[in-house]
């Protein structure tokens, strides 16, 4: 079982606030839930840290997003008391909640703030691909070096 860590802080480091274990994997849920739903991630397991680094960096960037984590899992869990195994779909396909702006429902910030910005994650760690795309420009596919599988972007050498 993945845990989050808590690290002991200098009084001069920086104090961005920390992310709950229990909010993390709420949240882990919902980009789980994400890559089954739209097809993007056979195996979102692989990104888990990927996915608490997105985090953390949001967080420690705009200390508001801990709030709009917070407000997504609530979301998140209301919907899935009401609506059972359909509460993920009703998240990613509400109009009205994919249309506010700026967001202002819980409904709407759990969808734009949180839930879009999952996807947009996925799609750069290659969750493009489940689309066809083969030159998607935020995608690396590995070393550029002698006797590995090329990149993606092969070009002449100069």
């Amino acid at each position: 079982m993945f845990q989050v860590q808590t690290i002991a802080k200098h009084p001069l480091s920086d104090s961005a606030p920390e992310l709950s274990t229990e909010l993390f994997e709420s949240m882990w849920a919902l980009f789980a839930s994400i890559g089954s739903y739209w097809g993007t991630m056979t195996n979102a397991s692989l990104h888990r840290t990927q996915l608490l680094n997105f985090m953390a960096n949001r967080i420690k960037l705009d200390p508001l997003y801990l709030e709009y984590y917070a407000t997504a899992a609530k979301v998140v869990k209301d919907l899935t008391e009401k609506l059972g195994a359909g509460a993920y779909q009703e998240l990613f396909t509400n109009t009205v909640a994919g249309t506010e702006t700026p967001p202002q429902t819980p409904m709407g910030i759990a969808r734009q703030r949180v839930s879009n910005e999952f996807v947009s994650l996925q799609l750069a760690l290659g969750g493009f691909m489940a689309f066809g795309a083969v030159n998607y420009p935020g995608f690396i596919c590995g070393p550029n070096i002698p006797g590995a599988v090329p990149p993606y972007r092969t070009g002449a050498v100069r």
